[in-house]
């Protein structure tokens, strides 16, 4: 069984050209846009990986064998990352009763094992604020997908993306301890919170 998804991103090398081309005139730091690191853990692509797609090397690293491999792969990189709001992993059997799936099918799943069926890989990317396509996309397609948040905001149009965050989500302030933001600091901080609403909304809607 397959896990349902909508479009695909754009291509890879699409959206760094036009990330790249509106750094350049806006005169931000197109080096700390794409830093490999934090596009890694978003992405859910090792950061070597990452990396060698940011150079232009498509075919960088070592790719699953079937599309059900990559989904257990990711699914199994999402449950490592996340944590709970005390710090700690999600306990197998709370992911599970969230998403009405057996515990021995989570725990099959998070631990790179492979579970009988895929029927509950879109909740549980839901669980942890994903869309199902982070479990499906190819390397290149996943950092293209976590690029889009940056885009949008480098390529917003009106002027004042805050305020429309504030319209759109009921986003009240955003405090940073009174250190002010580099423009290219202030790019990235608003196409985070532009990514991690959109994920909030689609996981409240999914569940």
């Amino acid at each position: 069984m397959t896990v349902s998804v909508g479009d695909p991103p754009l291509p890879l090398a699409v959206t760094l050209e036009r990330i790249r081309a509106l750094a350049e005139e806006r005169g931000l730091d197109v080096d700390e846009i794409l830093d490999p690191r934090t596009l890694s853990e978003r992405a859910g692509v090792p950061p070597e990986v990452t990396a060698a797609l940011l150079r232009g090397e498509e075919g960088a690293g070592s790719a699953p064998r079937t599309p059900e491999e990559r989904v257990r792969r990711r699914a199994a990189f999402l449950y490592a990352v996340s944590r709970g709001v005390d710090g700690r992993p999600y306990p197998v059997a709370d992911v599970a009763a969230a998403i009405g799936a057996p515990v021995r099918w989570v725990d099959a799943l998070v631990s790179g094992r492979k579970p009988p069926h895929l029927r509950h890989c879109a909740a549980f990317a839901a669980f942890f604020g994903r869309e199902a396509s982070f479990l499906t996309d190819t390397p290149a397609q996943a950092v293209s997908r976590a690029l889009r948040p940056t885009l949008e905001s480098l390529d917003y149009r009106s002027g004042n993306l805050m305020a429309d965050l504030v319209d759109q989500y009921g986003l009240v302030s955003v405090s940073t301890r009174g250190r002010p933001l580099t423009r290219t600091q202030e790019t990235l901080l608003l196409g985070m919170i532009t990514g991690l609403l959109s994920a909030e909304r689609h996981a409240e809607v999914a569940r």
